[in-house]
């Protein structure tokens, strides 16, 4: 793996295969075992008018997405030169998701994941959400498939 590394929203979006308006990253940084992410809650993204009329609340699923866009970055940053593909990573299975706090329009999300075991085709990782400082979300762990080119 390379140095560490930052990137920003523009560079998420060349990186990762999601899209707009379904990415949930405005920054990462990854490191050699981990990563760390962020996302403000805009308040505008599609699914907010319905979750819940008058009351917006940031659903869990799409904080637990989140983390497998980080994961997706990180796999896609450490494991590049080993010929992974964007559009074969898919997020399999997750255990143990607890979610401890309401996240609102304007709460900042600050994520990290951290590799627990790979084994091709599969990667495992542990995430967490915080927004200052209070835990809003874990995962014990999450699993994602991928594939190299041949």
């Amino acid at each position: 793996m390379a140095e560490n590394c930052i990137l920003e929203r523009s560079e998420i979006l060349e990186t990762i295969p999601q899209g707009e308006p379904f990415v949930f990253l405005d920054q990462a940084a990854i490191a050699e075992k981990s990563a760390t992410g962020r996302y403000r809650i805009r308040g505008s993204e599609v699914f907010m008018p319905g979750h819940f009329p008058g009351r917006p609340v940031f659903p869990a699923s799409i904080m637990v997405e989140a983390l497998g866009q980080l994961a997706i970055a990180y796999i896609m940053y450490c494991y590049a030169e080993d010929g992974v593909q964007a559009d074969s990573i898919y997020f399999l299975k997750s255990e143990d998701v607890h979610c401890q706090r309401k996240c609102l329009p304007g709460d900042g999300l600050e994520m990290t994941v951290r590799l627990l075991r790979v084994r091709e085709p599969l990667i495992v990782f542990a995430g967490e959400i915080s927004v200052d400082g209070e835990q809003a979300l874990k995962v014990t762990s999450f699993t994602l498939s991928f594939a190299t080119a041949p």
